[in-house]
């Protein structure tokens, strides 16, 4: 008889009350020791009745912030002394972190969905083959976050696009809402934020308040978030993103700035484009006004017979000393505006802290995408794979993490959502193209061979557009002609614009839409209308040196087109396979 299926009112028949009795203990005692193991491994205890995630007398589930920057490099972490010792001393660094489309939108549509582009539709940052309208928002990570039990509130910048339509949306599952309208998003001051369904525009561009500093508005409202909800019975999903080090969009009425890195000068449109720092805080202008550009050796690459044609063309910036004075002047500017990025992980920290809350609290950072300086000759940008782009910072710290190790495991924006509803015991509602974390948090030496795909604009697709012929037409080559022509940007007006006068020659006729796979020695690169790239990291870590037509690459280079091609329309599980092991290469 199945004890547990006994109807309201029946009586069990005599003799089986005991064994009754010592069944419904066991299972007891078997849902205690299950509760146990979650317990150990998420650093909570005991759900409600109500799946609120609160307990009686024990732990609630593990609150989580994340935090996002926008065009953060690699490189520019050093800036950040409280970041780095926050997650540095207490946390894990994934040192082979690369997102899996280096531009905004697809980037952190990838972190909502958990999904590659090619499986969530957002291929790019506006129309026709992406924007935040192609984002399906009803099954994303602060949906299934707030059905596992959790507060929810996003603050700041979201995919591209948001607000345009409808400025008062509040997109579901947040149940705080402090969402950016564009384009005001790309303003430091005189930027609206729609909140919970009411707009309030803070400040005006043309003046600098200092109380008023996106940046920390936004901190002071996470904070404060934090206060509040440390005080109730419930974990929450925070999720932050700041607009530094992404530069401004300031528009004609905001007072265009002038000055370094404005963009085409005289009406040349061949000259190279460099796009402005946003400001910083104002008590850190000027911090970093004598800091030269790091060195390295991809800049004004001189060589670039081994480059795709589109990068061919771009203009070489050699000894051109004024082009090199403006991208050192949007170096500066950027680092400066993470400061203040800086200041604020401090004060959520500090917060949790004083909250009690920051033992059973993960936190994790990253940024959306990287950012050229004049590697490779593109002065400022983008949505390419390479290192200067495609390599971004990411750090975890929370319950069960033991700082001071980094962690080498491959590890891709894909996976954050996975992560995260691993950490707060949520339910996708989509199939995740990623994996969690955790266990290469918890254990930082532990590694695999799974390669990261990256994949740009129309190139993500399993069938690749021919690569002979003319130009694509129509919807389908939009956005790779658009960074083919020499707009690695693409943030609309955020970048540096072409003249009326004359075309730039960038690219025509090949388009710069791309499949990549990436490997902790190998990235790969087959763009959808003509060129390949395959660098050896291991003997050429700047990207210098191109072994694609090299014949003692010929079978790497066959091993990772066959797992290009597999990956480059996976799904789900299909996603996280071990590469195997490649050739070496011969002689």
């Amino acid at each position: 008889m199945d004890m547990g299926s006994r109807m309201p009112g029946e009586r069990f028949p005599r003799g089986t009350r005991g064994r009754a009795a010592i069944g419904v203990a066991l299972v007891a005692v078997l849902a205690l020791v299950a509760c146990g193991l979650a317990a150990e491994r998420y650093g909570w205890a005991g759900f409600g009745a109500d799946g609120d995630g609160a307990g009686t007398g024990g732990k609630r589930k593990p609150n989580v912030v994340m935090i996002m920057t926008d065009d953060q490099w690699l490189e520019s972490v050093r800036v950040m002394d409280r970041t780095r010792e926050i997650f540095g001393d207490e946390g894990v660094t994934f040192e082979n972190y690369y997102p899996s489309m280096p531009i905004c939108c697809p980037s952190r549509s990838t972190f909502l969905t958990g999904q590659f582009a090619h499986n969530n539709g957002v291929r790019h940052n506006s129309t026709p083959l992406g924007g935040y309208a192609k984002l399906k928002t009803e099954e994303t990570l602060p949906v299934w976050m707030r059905r596992a039990g959790y507060a929810t509130s996003h603050i700041g910048k979201y995919p591209n696009g948001y607000g345009k339509k409808d400025p008062e949306e509040v997109p579901p599952g947040w149940d705080e809402w402090r969402g950016s309208v564009d384009p005001t998003t790309y303003r430091m001051w005189g930027y609206r934020l729609n909140e919970n369904g009411k707009l309030k525009t803070y400040g005006n561009p043309r003046d600098e308040d200092p109380d008023l500093y996106q940046t920390d508005v936004y901190r002071d409202k996470a904070a404060d978030f934090i206060k509040r909800k440390s005080a109730q019975d419930k974990p929450f999903f925070l999720d932050v993103a700041f607009l530094a080090p992404h530069g401004e969009l300031l528009g004609k009425k905001g007072g265009k700035k002038k000055g370094p890195g404005k963009g085409p000068r005289g009406g040349e449109a061949d000259r190279p484009q460099v796009g402005p720092a946003p400001r910083p805080a104002p008590r850190h202008k000027g911090k970093f006004a004598d800091e030269p550009l790091p060195r390295m050796p991809a800049y004004g690459e001189e060589d670039m017979s081994d480059k795709p044609a589109f990068l061919r063309d771009y203009p070489k910036l050699g000894d051109d000393a004024e082009t090199r004075r403006e991208i050192t002047a949007s170096y500066r500017g950027r680092l400066e505006s993470l400061l203040a990025v800086d200041e604020a992980v401090g004060k959520l920290v500090s917060t949790l802290r004083e909250a009690g809350q920051l033992d059973n609290t993960y936190l994790v950072f990253a940024a959306d995408n990287g950012f050229f300086f004049g590697q490779h000759n593109v002065p400022t940008g983008k949505f390419l794979p390479h290192e200067a782009s495609g390599h971004v910072p990411m750090m975890i710290r929370g319950p069960g993490i033991e700082g001071g190790t980094p962690s080498r495991a491959m590890s891709s924006n894909v996976d954050l959502a996975a992560t995260i509803t691993d950490i707060g015991g949520a339910k996708p509602g989509l199939t995740l193209d990623g994996r969690s974390l955790l266990p290469y948090a918890r254990d930082p030496r532990r590694t695999t061979d799974r390669p990261v795909l990256h994949e740009g604009a129309e190139g993500a697709r399993p069938t690749p557009i021919p690569e002979k012929g003319g130009p694509a037409k129509g919807a389908d080559a939009w956005s790779g002609r658009r960074a083919a022509a020499g707009d690695l940007d693409q943030d609309g007006e955020a970048s540096p614009r072409r003249t009326r006068k004359r075309k730039p020659k960038h690219g025509e006729p090949y388009t710069a839409a791309y499949e990549s796979l990436r490997t902790e020695r190998y990235l790969y690169v087959r763009y959808t209308r003509g060129g390949r790239e395959l660098y050896d990291l291991k003997t050429d870590p700047y990207e210098l040196d191109s072994k694609h037509d090299d014949p003692a690459y010929a079978d790497v280079r066959k091993g990772l087109e066959k797992a290009l091609g597999t990956l480059q329309g996976c799904k789900g599980d299909a996603c996280n396979k071990d590469l195997g092991e490649l050739p070496e290469p011969k002689g």
